[in-house]
């Protein structure tokens, strides 16, 4: 039997595999697609992987529902490393590679905090925005790229169609990106709902949209730092430097139980 962890960071669901075995070595997208399918198998938003490393604590390998492969997930890596802590894989303040770079994070109970690089690309106010009612942030690419937009509520955005919308835009070919919706509540707090890549629809949390949204509010809008970032799963928080050289994402982490999937759904 292929044995998982359905694991939980502020609404991002994932299935774990301790693949440290290498029961899963060779396995294709379709399999990673559908066992995230909901109803139909044990459904979430994506899959995490986690692998022996020669220079670091573990390798964390993620997929998104499509099944392909992503290239960095904020809350699976909080996830990941709170499952690699609680079964003495890694200490609590650990070190991890995702693709070959190198993460920090740090587990206090529940709740982990991760260290992210600098964002690779910043570009405010690209130009790409169509609805009149609504104020362009801008674009990042915090490890994968996501698109911002202010909004005057995130609760009254249809955010499955204006998502799609501009996820396919023509400015993000040919890779696409994710979007997030975002509102100001207080002086350091901030709304969002986000529209995942991958995953194709909006999803309760993203760490990377999180920190993209963040750096975008306090840039543009003097949101004060911490931030507070209530997201349709919960409360993360953020915080950084000036230069955006010190990033940290920290939120609750759930393990909500191990199973084992039948053969016909890994043979």
């Amino acid at each position: 039997m292929l044995k998982f962890t359905k694991i939980s960071a502020t609404g991002n669901d994932f299935i774990l595999f301790d693949n440290r075995d290498k029961k899963l070595i060779g396995k294709k997208h379709n399999f990673y697609k559908k066992i995230c399918q909901r109803r139909f198998s044990v459904g979430a938003d994506g899959i995490l992987k986690i692998e022996d490393s020669k220079k670091f604590d573990f390798s964390l390998k993620y997929y998104n529902s499509d099944g392909r492969v992503g290239e960095m997930c904020g809350n699976g890596a909080r996830a990941a490393a709170y499952y690699a802590f609680t079964n003495n894989i890694a200490p609590a303040d650990m070190t991890f590679e995702v693709l070959g770079v190198p993460y920090q994070a740090s587990v206090y109970d529940r709740i982990i905090k991760l260290f992210m690089p600098p964002p690779v690309e910043i570009r405010e106010y690209p130009g790409v925005l169509e609805e009149e009612n609504f104020e362009e942030g801008g674009y990042l690419n915090v490890g994968v790229p996501h698109y911002v937009v202010f909004v005057p509520n995130v609760n009254s955005v249809d955010v499955e169609r204006l998502g799609r919308k501009y996820r396919h835009h023509k400015y993000f070919q040919p890779w696409g990106t994710n979007v997030n919706f975002v509102h100001f509540s207080n002086i350091n707090e901030i709304h969002i709902r986000t529209y995942e890549r991958g995953v194709e629809e909006e999803t309760l949390a993203c760490g990377t949209g999180t920190i993209s949204s963040a750096i975008l509010a306090h840039k543009q809008k003097k949101i004060k730092i911490p931030m507070k970032v209530q997201t349709q799963g919960g409360l993360l928080n953020v915080y950084f430097d000036d230069e955006f050289s010190e990033i940290e994402l920290e939120g609750t982490v759930n393990i909500i139980y191990s199973g084992e999937l039948m053969q016909h759904y890994y043979y």
